[in-house]
């Protein structure tokens, strides 16, 4: 990189043609980041030879062409990537009606948030919705972060547009149950409520929420670990299928991801909370309570210090090598990483100059705006992890990072052709920087609480004026750096504590003047060198041996049995004899991280017990086992797979045990039976009678056949 001196000048020269020469101030001068890819000042950033600057709030200029693209990033097909906006940003004539206006002493910020409203206002559709066509994830994030509270109305309005029926619509981005994220659907309608008080909308999402939460304990809840089955849009899409290529929906729907788990934990605790302003008695708060537990008993990786990004295996199920840092930053800001884990996960999960990663390691290097390595709202919602923990260093390098992309990348609208750019997204994304960051607010029930933040090298006064609050119009003005208050104001009168109630009415300005308190730990863990995963390797396996495919002398390969590992030398090796059920599986040991294990070996110590199915057309069939002895046993279907999708329901004596998929495509070849994945069942001595019951799905899906149920010792 250039050295700043050299770089401000070049800049320097550009505003002159462009401005007439208009001289930047000191303070707008003062450096947010500097770091070994990019530096950041109130008016501009500098990465190498390329830049954007804002002389003023209303317009953005930058330097970068497609020829500056290839130059800077080599590895990039350009002919693939997109201008979705032929200039640079400028403002228009007219400001968005019902958007707040903010001000600063930091010209590319105040411009960049301008962009943002301008964009925010773009997205509203003839009938008063967003108009989002993909990523319903990040929809609710971005309704999270400040569409709520900006736009009310319209993310009520989108809002419903997901529901069917009375609970969440499930069948997007992938096949429920396989991938089950919708029920960040309640999140977003919760941070709806807490800004507008409508309480029919409040008693609506709560019947919304209620159900589909209900729907997913029958179907999706593991009755061994307390978990939640199914991938989350981040462990289907951008690793787990990419590295195992071996998973087909069986295999994903096992998986328990952090994701998932940590949004229902936070699904049962809003909606307890929802019951509580209804006046209805609830025991949701131990829903919560229970996954919370099992989240931290079950993914959280104590040896690194941050979470894994899911569970996954047959019967005994692993934790990733990655992680997913959305999921990681919810898991801060709603209270899941108790104790010291909040702390510890800001400081010691790998970010790079450019952002943090939405899962780490990446599966592509190249930049967010192209690959989608990083999202606006995942690097969002890492910020205001690091304000809440108190980590500065984190957050500046965040805003550094969002910053960097926003007037590079979305001043342009930069992205490759066949990745559908979340304008809404970034720009809501962008927003929330000053409402949850620079102000700190939380919207509650009850009223709006403050716990600002703005980090040195931000200093002046900053205004943000014009936000409507339920009843009341607000004017803000923050004062200082810091994350301590030292005073704070309403109208001219000192407040007992940062909190607004939400029944105040008319005009307030509120003044709030900041302090440096005692910084808490400031670490944060760099990787300059864009972290792989090994490779996934592909074993054949025959009775006693198995074969690595694409081996690759001198890699350092490890034989797993039921996750206890042992070091491989050669690329085919004979296979330990063992008691009882096994699982054998093949990884790579990287410098940094292990690799994914390879397509299981299932190894049983005794013939597994097979029980046909009825030859009757029915959604229920019942079938006889009998066991030597009671106890926990393994059991899966073996279906031909000629249908789509098909989700059964395990009963063992009446009692529920599990669900089962029948997918097309999964472990079969040629003529052989396709296996379910498995759930564990409790087996009485003797006579025990399996009901499994199809879950009726959408007309689309069609059901597999199934041949016989297996029972395995384990």
């Amino acid at each position: 990189m250039q050295s700043i001196a050299v770089t401000l000048a070049v800049i320097a020269v550009s505003i002159g043609l462009l401005s007439g020469c208009h001289g930047r101030s000191e303070m707008s001068n003062r450096v947010i980041v500097q770091n070994e890819t990019f530096t950041l000042t109130g008016d501009s950033v500098i990465e190498d030879t390329v830049f954007a600057v804002a002389i003023k709030p209303d317009r953005i200029e930058t330097n970068i062409t497609m020829g500056r693209l290839d130059s800077l990033y080599g590895h990039v097909d350009t002919s693939r990537v997109k201008f979705t906006h032929g200039r640079p940003w400028r403002m228009r004539q007219t400001r968005p009606a019902m958007m707040p206006e903010y001000k600063s002493a930091q010209p590319l910020i105040d411009a960049l948030y301008n962009m943002s409203v301008e964009r925010i206002a773009d997205a509203i559709d003839n009938n008063g919705r967003f108009n989002v066509t993909h990523n319903i994830s990040r929809l609710y994030c971005s309704i999270l972060l400040s569409l709520a509270c900006l736009k009310p109305h319209q993310s009520m309005a989108t809002l419903r547009t997901l529901v069917d029926r009375d609970s969440i619509i499930m069948q997007r981005e992938g096949q429920w149950p396989v991938v089950s994220d919708h029920i960040g659907w309640a999140t977003a309608a919760w941070e709806v409520y807490k800004a507008t008080g409508d309480r029919k909308w409040l008693a609506y999402s709560k019947h919304v929420i209620e159900k589909t939460l209900n729907i997913n304990r029958n179907v999706l809840l593991d009755n061994g670990t307390g978990l939640i089955h199914g991938a989350g849009y981040t462990t289907s899409r951008p690793l787990g299928v990419r590295r195992m290529t071996w998973m087909g929906y069986n295999d994903l729907f096992a998986c328990m991801s952090l994701g998932n788990n940590i949004l229902t934990s936070h699904a049962y605790a809003i909606l307890g909370e929802m019951c509580d302003e209804l006046g209805i008695e609830n025991t949701y708060d131990d829903d919560a309570q229970h996954l919370k537990d099992a989240i931290n008993q079950h993914l959280w990786d104590e040896d690194k210090g941050f979470y894994s990004s899911f569970l996954y295996g047959m019967a005994f199920m692993r934790q990733s090598p990655t992680t997913d840092n959305t999921s990681q930053a919810m898991s801060v800001l709603w209270g899941i990483a108790d104790d010291d884990r909040a702390e510890n996960l800001i400081a010691n999960t790998p970010v790079s100059d450019k952002g943090v990663n939405v899962t780490y390691p990446t599966n592509n290097p190249l930049e967010p705006y192209f690959a989608n390595s990083s999202w606006a709202t995942t690097q969002a919602l890492w910020n205001m992890a690091a304000a809440y923990t108190g980590n500065e260093n984190a957050l500046r390098r965040g805003l550094g990072a969002l910053y960097r992309a926003q007037a590079l990348y979305q001043s342009r609208g930069i992205h490759l052709k066949d990745i559908n750019i979340d304008e809404l997204g970034t720009s809501a994304s962008n927003v929330a920087m000053i409402l949850r960051v620079f102000l700190g607010m939380s919207f509650k029930p009850e009223g709006i609480e403050f716990e600002p933040m703005v980090p040195d090298g931000m200093p002046g006064k900053k205004t943000f004026n014009g936000l409507n609050y339920r009843k009341a119009v607000l004017d803000f003005t923050i004062e200082g750096i810091g994350n301590d208050i030292a005073s704070i104001t309403d109208n001219g009168n000192p407040l007992e504590s940062a909190f607004l109630p939400s029944d105040i009415e008319g005009h307030h300005h509120i003044i709030i003047t900041l302090k440096q308190n005692k910084r808490k730990t400031q670490k944060v863990t760099i990787h300059r060198n864009e972290i792989t995963l090994p490779l996934t390797p592909t074993v054949v396996w025959s009775n006693d041996t198995g074969r690595i495919v694409d081996f690759v002398p001198g890699t350092p390969y490890r034989l797993s049995m039921n996750g206890e590992l042992s070091n491989l030398n050669d690329s085919v090796f004979v296979l330990p004899e063992t008691e009882g059920y096994t699982e054998f599986s093949v990884e790579v040991a990287g410098s940094y991280l292990n690799g994914f294990m390879s397509k299981p070996l299932l190894s049983f110590h005794l013939t597994p017990q097979v029980a046909f199915f009825p030859n009757v057309e029915s959604d229920t069939a019942v079938v006889n086992v009998s066991v030597a002895r009671g106890g926990d046993y393994l059991l899966d279907i073996g279906y031909r797979p000629t249908g789509t999708l098909d989700v059964r329901k395990v009963m063992a004596n009446g009692h529920p045990m599990g669900t089962l998929i029948l997918a097309r495509g999964n472990q079969a070849e040629g003529d052989e039976l396709a296996y379910s994945n498995m759930v564990r069942v409790k087996l009485l001595k003797g006579d025990n009678v399996i009901t499994v019951s199809q879950l009726r799905l959408p007309k689309s899906f069609t059901p597999c056949e199934p041949v016989h149920v297996r029972v395995i010792s384990f």
